[in-house]
C-alpha cells in the first residue's frame, strides 16, 4: 500500500504533489493559529512563572476578538478536510492539539463546545477520526492518539516546582491511558501504524526555535514512546515538533516526523512489511 503523509498545517491548504497513493495519513493540527498563538503564548508564559491557570490567552485579545480568531481558525480547519475529502481516497487522521477539541472547561462557554466533532468533522464521507481507536486497514492494525502538545508528565515539562498534588494528578492520567493503549495494541493482529500527533519523546523533539521558552528542550510523547518500545509498531507517524522533519528508528519501529506546512508531503510505500520513504518539499 502507499500512503501520503501531510504535516501539521495551521490553517495552510495542503499542496498535493504526489498523484498516486491509498491513502492518506494526517496527524492533526489542521486549524490556524493565526492571531492566537502571541496571546497564547503570553498566558503559557504567565502560567509557567505563576503557575495559575486563572488567565487563559482570549483574557489578552479580549473575547470579541477571541471569537472571531477561532472561528476562522475553526472554518479554516474545516475546508482542510473538505478539500482532503475530495480525493475520493480514506484519510485517517487524529486531531492535533489545535483542532478545537472538548478539553478542561473553562469559564467561557464558547470554548467549551467540541467543534472538531461536531463542526469540523462532519459530513465528510473519506475522512475517519481514529483517536483512541483501532481499526484495520487491509493487511495493517491502524491505531491513534491525538491531541497531545508535550510530555504528559509535569516533571518532563520543565515548569520547575509544582505543587505534589499536580504531579500526582499529571501520573494518574498517564496511568489511565497507558493502560487504554495497551489494550488496543494487544487488540491488534496484524503489523501496526501508529498515528501520533506527537512524536515519541526524545526522538525527533527536539524544540530548536530559540524564541521557544522551551527552546533546548525534547517535549514529544511519553506515551507514544512506551508504545513504540514495549508494542514494537511497524511504523509510527507524528507530527507537532514543526522543526524536525524526517524519519528515524526507535527500537523496531520507524518513526516518521510529519513536518510542517503545505509544502511538505511523504510517500510511505509498503510491502511485504518493507518501507519505501520518500520525503518532498
Amino acid at each position: 500500500m502507499k500512503f501520503l503523509i501531510i504535516g501539521d498545517l495551521h490553517g495552510a491548504m495542503p499542496k498535493i504533489k504526489i498523484k498516486d497513493f491509498d491513502a492518506i495519513i494526517a496527524p492533526g493540527d489542521f486549524c490556524s493559529d493565526k492571531g492566537i498563538r502571541g496571546a497564547y503564548a503570553k498566558a503559557y508564559k504567565e502560567y509557567i512563572k505563576t503557575h495559575d491557570m486563572s488567565k487563559e490567552w482570549w483574557d489578552y485579545c479580549g473575547k470579541i476578538k477571541a471569537k472571531q480568531l477561532a472561528i476562522s481558525s475553526i472554518n479554516m480547519g474545516r475546508n482542510i478536510l473538505k478539500f482532503l475529502d475530495s480525493f475520493n481516497k480514506p484519510v485517517y487522521l487524529v486531531p492535533g492539539n489545535w483542532d478545537w477539541t472538548k478539553g478542561s472547561k473553562t469559564k467561557w462557554h464558547f470554548m467549551n463546545q467540541d467543534f472538531w466533532n461536531k463542526y469540523i468533522m462532519k459530513g465528510h464521507k473519506n475522512i475517519i477520526d481514529i483517536h483512541k481507536k483501532i481499526i484495520d486497514i487491509g493487511e495493517f492494525a491502524f491505531i491513534g492518539y491525538g491531541i497531545c502538545n508535550g510530555p504528559e508528565l509535569l516533571r518532563y515539562r520543565h515548569y520547575g516546582r509544582f505543587p505534589k498534588k499536580k504531579h500526582e494528578k499529571s501520573q494518574k492520567a498517564l496511568k489511565k491511558l497507558l493502560a487504554e493503549y495497551n489494550t488496543l495494541f494487544k487488540k491488534a493482529k496484524k503489523p501496526v501504524i501508529f498515528i501520533s500527533h506527537n512524536v515519541p519523546y526524545k526522538i525527533l523533539d527536539l524544540i530548536k526555535d530559540k524564541k521557544s521558552v522551551m527552546h533546548g528542550y525534547h517535549y514529544g510523547s511519553l506515551l507514544a514512546r512506551r508504545m513504540v518500545m514495549k508494542h514494537k509498531p511497524l511504523l509510527c507517524i507524528g507530527g507537532h515538533m514543526h522543526e524536525n522533519y524526517g524519519k528515524k528508528v526507535l527500537g523496531k519501529t520507524t518513526v516518521i516526523n510529519s513536518g510542517f506546512g503545505a509544502d511538505v508531503n511523504t510517500l510511505v510505500e509498503i510491502k511485504n512489511n518493507k518501507l519505501r520513504i520518500r520525503f518532498i518539499k
